[in-house]
This record gives C-alpha cells, structure tokens and sequence, in this order.
C-alpha cells in the first residue's frame, strides 16, 4: 500500500461525509457494548436466573480470556493484506456474526441452572470474542485514516459522538422495547381480575413480571411489579424461596392473587389493571432490532473510509520487536493504567443504576429518563473537545474533567433518595465533566502510534490500539466482577426489598467507588509526557522521513 500526499506532508482535506460514516462503526458498537454495560448483570441476575456472585465470576473469568484475545487481533490486523486495505475488511467479515451473537447472548434458554451457567459462558465469551474480531480493526482504522494528529482528534470527536449516540439509544429505547416486545407475550403465563382476584393461568415455564396498576385518581398510577417464575418439577430443590418471587410448579394450572396483598385495601379491584411482560423475550427482540440496525451501520463505514497511512516500507515482521516496541513506550503504559482503572469504575457505576433505581430509589421507570439526559449532555460536551484540546492540551482537559466528575459523583452518596431533582443535576454534572475524556484518550493512543514510530521507526497501530482495548476490557473485567461481587458481599438477592446492608452497598457502587476511581485517574494522567507542543514536533520530523523514503 502506497503512501499518499499524507504522508509526504500535504495535509488534505477529508469530508465530514467519510467522518460520519467511520463514526457509524462506533454507534453500531456501542449498540451491543452499551447493552452490555448498563443491562448484563441486572438481566442474569434478574431475568436469566444467575446468582450475583457466580455473574461476578463468571464476567472475571471470561474476560480475562477475552483480553488476552485483542493483541492476538491486533497482530492478525497488522499482518492483514487486502485491496481493501488492513483493517477494514473485518467490518465487511464480522458484521453479522456479531449481531447474530449478540441475540444469542440475551436469549433465556429453558435450561437447569447448571445448563444456564454454562449457556451464559460460552454465549458471554463468543460474544466478547466477536466484538473483539470486529472492534480492534475499526479501532485501529483511526490510526491510519490521517497522519495529522489534529484530523485524528476531530475524528475521534465525530466517532465518540456518534458512539454515545449509540449508548443514548440504548438508554432511551431498550426498555420502552422490552417492555413493547416482551409485553402480553403469554409463552409463560397469562393473567386477568376476576372476580376480584388476579387469576394466573399455565401455558409453559420461564419467567415473566406481572404488572400490576391502580388508578389512584388525578392521573396518578401506582404499580407494583410480581416476578413470576414458572418451574419444572426437577428444579425444585433451586428455588430460592427467601425472595418476594412467585415460584409455581409446572401443571399448576391456575393460581390466584388477592390485589389486597399488593395495594392497600382501600384501593378497590375496579381500579387494578394487569399485564404480563416476558421481559426474556423483550431483551432477545431488543437485540434483533440493535444487530440489524449494527449491520448496516459498520457495512457503511466499510464503504465510507479510506485507509491513508501505511508502516514505514523498511519495517520488517517481527512479533518479537513489536511487543518490545509497546512496553518501551512510556506514554502508552501511562494511557494503559488509566485504561484499566477508567473502565472499571464506569462498569460499576453503569453496572449499579438499574439496582439504584429499583432497589434504592424505589422506582425504576426513572432509569431511561436518568441515563438519556445525561447521555445528552455528554454528547453535547463531546462536540467542545477539538476547542478545549487547541486551547489547554489534551493532558490538562482530562486531569480537570476527572477532578470534576468524581466530586460530583461523591456527592450522590450524600443526597436523600427522595431528593430525585437534585439526583438528576448531579447526574448532569458528572455526564458533561465525563464526555471529553472518552475522545481524548482514544487521540493519545494515536499519538503513541506516533510516538512509537518516531522513536523505533516502527509503526504497529493494530497491536497499541489491541492492547489499549485489552487494558480497557480488563478494566471491565475488574469494575464488573467487583460489581457482582459487591452485590453478594452486602446480602444483595434479586427482586425482593432490600436490607439495609445491601442498599448500602448499591449506594456505594454509584458514588464513593467510581468517585475514587476519577480521582486516581487524575493523578496518574499528570505523568502522560506528550502535549501537543511534542506531538507537533513528532508528526514534523515523521512527515520529513516519510517524504525522504518516497524519494527514494
């Protein structure tokens, strides 16, 4: 592959055509990672059947496996040969493997809990592997769409817009969707007043809520939400019957519920309405409609980008010199630990809002309205991130948006629950100080592309961009088993009021632990060595050996 203009030192000019459609492949990412990071331990713990603690487990031994599998994708991606160039090629390949998985990984089969276990590791690892296979080529594409760290950082602008895009779908439609696919889906059981009763009616086993609401009068509705799990006969000796579930047998039959139970007596059966949700059918149709929407979107960046600079001609393969080449670059090992400590405080922030709001707060249909108002803003703060680096450097707006967000994220653990107004601002608060840094980072691992290259004449962008993904995937790793584990440690058990302890401990997974988490980030970011004032010089002499190879 040759080395255009770019190369030699013109900078050209690319649309904000081939920028939104390279931006397109993060929406369909985060379509399935968002889902992942805000649903996956409330729906095996909830849905599914899973005990936190085996969730928690089960998401450290996984993906531990999948991070030692992304600098194994980045190597093939940088020994990869196509007409279409190195790295996009993979979205054209993977593109419905991963949403074919993705469906797979949110489907409830009617297995024991021994088959559960076992369906939900190889589903989570095939899924983290696909993602994986897909997600370090287009993340490595960033490396190579210019040799101009100021067109990488608008393009990193433009991708993580577009990438919490995705992430603001996910908020606003996923249970809305749920609740619409899943909703008097009757698989499970069916249910009608009558009488005065609530009579549930057999058709197969699983799980499905039943929704309960009552017209309180002046437009005001009160609901209570039944989990109802239908077993078979050989399960009897998992049921876990501490909990405010409502087992039945298989062959039951029917099975009647006195509303009175539920609401206050004054309330009268006039004023009930039921409906069931199958909510495991309503999250395996939210990803029938995430992986289409994921196909055509990563197929348009396949067709939209171009791939623009090539290793230098000279460099030989070399497994060996590559690995050293990454660990001899101390701004990436700095980049590296921040990876790690970042993304897992997120996973245990966005890991603990659905059990916030149902368990604590008490009300969970302020989730969607939560996490997309905050969404909002964070894309709105992304949009400032170009301006805000050219004005303070990349290394200071990170340090001050992480100093930011982990005071205000501290402060949740002080507000009372019913204070929802105050809540939401923090929320704000926390989601405008997070949106910069998320672009910023993925640039200075750009940079460090550049950095390796100037320093060893050696460019191996898929394995840095392999392995940053690997430190973020571990981190991951970490923030969502210490969530599950969190949850066990503090007596957590699904769908059942909370003791004080386990609310305790929810409360703690959304404030001080992630808050502390923003603090050390900040530290550690003051020891990154590459402002824009040494990038500048780095890209200069990179362009003078580049223009100095083609004349040979």
């Amino acid at each position: 592959m040759k080395l255009n203009k770019q190369n030699i030192g013109v900078e050209e000019n690319i649309s904000i055509k081939e920028k939104i459609g390279f931006s397109l492949g993060d929406t369909a990412s985060n379509l399935v990672w968002q889902t992942l990071m805000i649903f996956q331990l409330y729906f095996y713990t909830d849905i599914f059947g899973l005990p936190a603690a085996v969730v928690g487990t089960m998401f450290l031994i996984t993906k531990i496996w999948d991070s030692i599998n992304d600098p194994v994708m980045g190597l093939i991606a940088d020994r990869t040969n196509t007409k279409w160039g190195k790295f996009r090629p993979f979205l054209l390949w993977l593109a419905l493997p991963f949403a074919l998985v993705g469906v797979l990984t949110f489907t409830t089969p009617d297995f024991s809990l021994t088959g559960k276990i076992i369906y939900a590791y190889v589903t989570y690892t095939l899924m983290m592997m696909v993602y994986t296979a897909i997600n370090i080529p287009y993340s490595s594409l960033m490396g190579v769409v210019s040799a101009s760290p100021s067109q990488r950082a608008s393009f990193s602008q433009y991708r993580f817009m577009f990438a919490f895009t995705g992430g603001l779908l996910v908020q606003a439609l996923t249970l809305p969707l749920v609740n619409s696919i899943g909703g008097d889906n009757t698989s499970v059981f069916s249910a009608e007043l009558n009488t005065n009763q609530i009579v549930i009616t057999e058709h197969g086993v699983g799980a499905s809520k039943l929704v309960l609401n009552a017209d309180i009068g002046e437009e005001d509705l009160l609901t209570k939400n039944v989990t109802v799990i239908v077993y078979k006969n050989d399960l009897k000796n998992e049921i876990d019957d501490t909990t405010d579930i409502l087992y039945l047998e298989e062959g039951f039959g029917t099975h009647t519920l006195n509303p009175s139970t539920y609401f206050d007596e004054t309330i009268s059966s006039k004023e009930i309405s039921v409906q069931v949700v199958n909510e495991a059918k309503g999250f395996q149709g939210v990803m029938i409609v995430f992986g289409i929407m994921s196909i055509i979107m990563f197929l348009t960046t396949f067709y939209t980008t171009k791939e623009r600079v090539s290793p230098p001609k000279e460099q030989k393969t070399n497994i060996k010199n590559d690995f050293k080449d990454l660990f001899s670059n101390k701004p990436w090992l700095v980049l590296l630990v921040i990876g790690v400590i970042s993304l897992a405080y997120v996973a245990i922030r966005y890991g603990s809002v659905m059990y916030y709001f149902k368990y604590y707060i008490e009300d969970e249909s302020l989730v969607s309205s939560f996490l997309v108002s905050g969404t909002i803003v964070t894309i709105i703060a992304i949009s400032f991130t170009e301006k805000l680096c050219n004005r303070f450097g990349k290394k200071k707006v990170v340090i001050a948006c992480q100093l930011i967000a982990g005071t205000f994220t501290a402060l949740f653990f002080f507000v009372d629950k019913s204070n929802i107004t105050m809540i939401f601002a923090l929320n704000i608060i926390v989601s405008l100080a997070s949106g910069p840094p998320a672009p910023i980072l993925f640039a200075m691992y750009t940079d460090t592309a550049s950095y390796s290259e100037w320093k060893n004449n050696r460019r191996a962008t898929g394995l840095i961009m392999s392995a940053s993904t690997m430190a973020q995937k571990f981190g991951l790793t970490i923030g969502a088993a210490l969530a599950g584990w969190i949850l066990a440690f503090y007596g957590f058990k699904a769908n059942t009021v909370q003791t004080t302890e386990s609310a305790f401990g929810i409360l703690l997974m959304v404030s001080l632990i992630p808050a502390a988490g923003s603090f050390l980030v900040a530290g550690i970011m003051s020891f990154y060595p590459l402002d824009n004032k040494t990038m500048d010089k780095i890209e200069g002499e990179l362009k003078s050996r580049r223009a100095l190879t083609e004349k040979q």
